[in-house]
């Protein structure tokens, strides 16, 4: 009959079209590369080598998805290959992908089935895979690291009180530079330079080479700069006027004076590191209380370096107390490594130490 319609064979080409969408799918997802701009942090810009070479894991992603790049070129690689081979938890895949991108140094094959884990690596990302390769070579970069992490670790695992095992650094993690570990002769040249210079205390027990932080290696330590910066404001230092709104020459009668002007501080990069830190909290694993503290140092710091004349006294002081939250965080992890390097490089940025 003319104007017949057959709604059954109809609907069975529907279904039939569905199932094979369904199978071509499932053989080849849809995956859709998304370009996000990274945030305006200027702590993590390449120039000021973006923290990276002090996060064991991170740095050897970027160098592996460097190596595999070149045996796949154009193809997408999956980081829960690395975090397998590292020895990781699974689901530091998605988090350690996202790192990156924040970085500008991946982009992130988004598809239908979720997961964030395959990534491509951009050319800033190539770039630094081989910014790391040469720090890796860089002797001088690697002595100032090692007395750095050395440092902080003494404090974390043995307080002001006590002498740790230095062997026990050794395998540590964070006892590497550029995801490269760092040799038994490196960590115990930089001991001996801590000691040198009444920042730790160094011994021999039954347990072999004993380090103690002293009360000088506490105070670097909480200052969130280098060792080399906390050497560098000993050398300097004389008598310290404290003089405010101060525009004109100020001559004292010793031969050291420091003049401490509060106008023109430009203190925006620490006010992007506070803005990282709250980006970056939920997900570091803490538990709630932690969080809670962390964000409220973080707002406190934004709210210190928001002001139209900010005060250097008012942003160090919330600035050193971010840093001691973040440096006493007992679970370390990229992001959380990531982040106290961020502090440090924005610290210096500020106040030039």
């Amino acid at each position: 009959m003319a104007g017949f319609i057959d709604k059954r064979a109809i609907e069975k080409m529907q279904k039939e079209i569905a199932k094979e969408f369904k199978r071509a799918n499932r053989k080849h997802p849809v995956r859709i590369p998304v370009e996000i701009e990274p945030p305006a942090v200027g702590a993590l810009t390449l120039s000021s080598a973006s923290g990276i070479e002090s996060d064991p894991h991170l740095s050897r992603l970027v160098l592996w998805l460097q190596e595999s790049a070149q045996q796949h070129p154009g193809h997408y690689l999956d980081v829960s290959a690395f975090v397998e081979r590292e020895g990781l938890p699974v689901e530091e895949s998605d988090n350690m992908a996202l790192q990156l991108e924040n970085l500008g140094l991946v982009t992130i094959a988004r598809s239908l089935a979720g997961g964030l884990s395959e990534v491509h690596p951009t050319e800033d990302g190539l770039l630094e895979a081989r910014r790391l390769t040469a720090l890796r070579a860089d002797m001088v970069e690697r002595f100032g690291h090692a007395c750095d992490v050395l440092l902080r670790w003494v404090l974390r695992v043995g307080g002001r009180q006590t002498a740790v095992p230095v062997p026990g650094f050794l395998e540590d993690p964070l006892c590497s530079f550029a995801g490269d570990p760092l040799s038994e002769d490196e960590v115990l040249g930089a001991l001996d330079y801590l000691a040198e210079h009444d920042l730790a205390i160094r011994t021999v027990a039954d347990a072999g080479v004993m380090a103690a932080i002293t009360s000088q290696g506490t105070r670097c330590v909480l200052s969130g700069g280098t060792v080399n910066d906390h050497l560098n404001r000993q050398s300097t230092s004389g008598n310290t006027y404290n003089i405010s709104n101060a525009h004109g020459f100020v001559a004292g009668a010793q031969q050291h004076v420091v003049q401490n002007n509060s106008f023109g501080l430009d203190a925006s990069k620490l006010a992007e590191f506070a803005q990282q830190v709250r980006q970056f909290t939920p997900s570091l694993g803490l538990s709630e209380e932690e969080q809670g503290q962390l964000i409220l140092d973080a707002e406190v710091l934004e709210e210190a370096t928001s002001t139209e004349a900010p005060e250097p006294g008012r942003v160090r002081a919330a600035f050193d107390r971010l840093n001691t939250t973040l440096t006493a965080i007992g679970t370390v992890s990229p992001g959380l490594t990531m982040l106290v390097g961020a502090g440090q490089s924005a610290f210096q940025a500020v106040f030039g130490a």
